[in-house]
């Protein structure tokens, strides 16, 4: 049999180990990631863990819920939404609008032919119904917006597509974007007009529209641009009807 190795042997092996340690961690330091200002960039979070019931279930139940008091539970923000959601089924739409169709793709057909988005968003606490989407709330009613008794909105729920409608207060094209917006309470489009050099314009131009595409967005007139269905489109809140 082989002699074992000496001490000196031994001492080496260990020497020739830690200077490949200490040459990896030398290797790490010097290329691990770093943000433009030069700066370690920050390890990313990893995604939540899904918790709870799926998102199909989720939703079906928030269908099925019959009170006030059942949908909350399945909600978003429950506090936030509660005067809203009582609201929406004591003199809006849901006070006689049902269910006729089975939910496929988180899409729900009721009864009036409308169809409803049941989108179930997730964090560390689980899935929960968001109902603004759901409800396609905006924070003035459409009718005070078209009749100028409201001149400006905060956040309103529309789908957008390109349009070529230039004229009044917009009629530099150079200047302007047009947008026909739709949206389930609205009988008939209205224009909303961004400007192109505006950061709303840059939210904006990150999706091709090429078909009409939901906004949540904030509008004003400009004098009695209401008159002839036309306002400012001010901010854009998020691309989708789900607000992070």
């Amino acid at each position: 049999s082989q002699p074992p190795p000496s001490p000196l042997m031994r001492l080496l092996w260990g020497l020739g180990l830690l200077v490949l340690i200490l040459g990896g961690l030398l290797c790490y330091l010097i290329f691990r990631p770093k943000s433009p200002d030069g700066t370690v960039a920050p390890q990313t979070a990893a995604a939540p863990k899904w918790q709870g019931p799926q998102p199909e279930q989720i939703a079906e139940k928030f269908l099925a819920a019959s009170t006030q008091e059942e949908r909350l539970r399945w909600v978003r923000e429950p506090a936030a939404v509660a005067e809203i959601m009582e609201r929406f089924y004591r003199d809006g739409p849901g006070a006689t609008e049902q269910q006729a169709g089975a939910l496929e793709r988180f899409t729900v057909t009721m009864s009036n032919g409308r169809e409803r988005l049941v989108y179930v968003p997730f964090d560390e606490s689980g899935g929960q119904v968001d109902f603004k989407c759901y409800a396609a709330y905006c924070s003035e009613p459409w009718d005070k917006l078209l009749d100028g008794t409201v001149a400006e909105a905060a956040e309103m729920r529309v789908s957008l597509k390109p349009t070529d409608y230039y004229n009044y207060d917009f009629a530099d094209a150079k200047q302007w974007q047009c947008l026909a917006a739709t949206a389930p309470e609205l009988p008939e489009p209205i224009y909303l007009y961004v400007r192109r050099d505006s950061p709303a314009m840059k939210e904006i131009e990150t999706c091709s529209l090429t078909v009409p595409t939901r906004y949540t967005v904030a509008i004003e007139i400009q004098g009695e641009s209401y008159k002839r269905r036309q306002w400012l489109l001010s901010r854009v809140i998020c691309g989708g009807w789900v607000v992070p």
